[in-house]
């Protein structure tokens, strides 16, 4: 079981809003990079995309150490994942920082820091199931759409409770945003 070094306030001084900014455009880079490279290449199998966001919890799992969680999916999946030890918010509650995530813009840039802003957002602005869209993928979202801004139209071929990757072409590569509580 990997320990992780508690993280202190001295720690969190050293994080710049320039260095924070330039992790979350990389982060979401790497998110749409794959699948746009992929198609500027003209070929070679893309992967299936499975994004899982979990929210509202802190390192409280046995991937993270902690030796009373008992987090066995988590763990498992963490061991053939990624691990991310290293992780910051941008914001203080949810829907400014899924905000960010999905357009890849910091959410003060956007006019979307202020919770329940509904900031209409500039047309050049896309968010990235749009991009994955274009290069291909068949992208739904299981029901939450809380980007604290109004999404724009064609962000995602199914987004509600009944979102399915049954409904895509046969041989479509899949992008799928699920949400736990």
């Amino acid at each position: 079981m990997r320990r992780t070094r508690r993280r202190t306030v001295s720690d969190l001084r050293r994080v710049t809003r320039r260095s924070f900014i330039k992790c979350v455009g990389a982060g979401s880079a790497a998110l749409v990079a794959p699948a746009v490279a992929l198609r500027a290449a003209g070929g070679g199998p893309r992967p299936n995309i499975l994004w899982i966001t979990s929210e509202d919890n802190g390192p409280f799992f046995g991937c993270y150490g902690d030796a009373y969680a008992t987090t066995p999916h988590f763990d498992k999946l963490a061991s053939e994942g990624v691990l991310y030890l290293n992780a910051f918010a941008n914001a203080p509650v949810c829907a400014p920082a899924r905000s960010t995530i999905i357009s890849g813009m910091y959410a003060c840039s956007l006019g979307t820091h202020p919770m329940r802003s509904t900031y209409a957002i500039p047309s050049a602005i896309r968010f990235f199931p749009q991009y994955l869209r274009e290069a291909g993928y068949y992208c739904t979202n299981c029901s939450k759409e809380d980007y604290n801004m109004r999404k724009p139209p064609g962000t995602w071929d199914d987004s509600s409770a009944k979102a399915h990757y049954r409904n895509r072409k046969p041989g479509q590569r899949l992008a799928r945003r699920t949400t736990s509580p």
